[in-house]
C-alpha cells in the first residue's frame, strides 16, 4: 500500500510537469511563428528595388496569417537636418535620409506582441 502511495505521488508530480512542459512548448511554438511573420516582413523591405517604395509598407492591423493574429507595420522617415557638421571646421553635411521599419505582431496566447525593427539608409 506504500508503495501504491508514492507511485501515485510520483506519477502526480511528472504530470504535472508534463502539462507545463506542454503549455510552455505551444506558447514557444506560436511567439516562433510571429517573430517569423514579423522576420519575413523585414524582409520584404529590404528586398524593395526602391528605397522610395519603403513608405508604402505601412500598415495597419492586418490580419495574418490567420484568425486573431494581427500584423502592424510602421514606417518612419526620417530626413532632419544632421547634426554636428555645419559647423566649422565641418563644412556641410548632406541631411539625414533613414527610414526605420517596425513591425508588431500579436496572437492569441501570446503575453506580450512580438516586434522586430530595421533601419534602411538611403544610398
Amino acid at each position: 500500500m506504500v508503495a501504491l502511495v508514492i507511485l501515485s505521488v510520483i506519477i502526480m508530480g511528472l504530470a504535472s510537469t508534463t502539462i507545463t512542459f506542454l503549455h510552455e512548448t505551444t506558447v514557444d511554438t506560436v511567439r516562433v511563428r510571429a517573430a517569423t511573420v514579423a522576420d519575413t516582413r523585414i524582409a520584404e523591405a529590404r528586398a524593395l528595388p526602391s528605397y522610395t517604395a519603403l513608405t508604402s509598407l505601412a500598415e495597419v492591423n492586418t490580419v495574418y496569417p490567420e484568425l486573431g493574429w494581427t500584423r502592424t507595420t510602421v514606417v518612419t522617415r526620417d530626413s532632419s537636418p544632421a547634426s554636428g557638421c555645419n559647423s566649422p571646421p565641418f563644412p556641410a553635411c548632406p541631411p539625414n535620409d533613414l527610414t526605420r521599419i517596425t513591425v508588431t505582431v500579436t496572437a492569441p496566447g501570446l503575453a506580450t506582441p512580438v516586434s522586430r525593427t530595421t533601419s534602411i539608409a538611403a544610398f
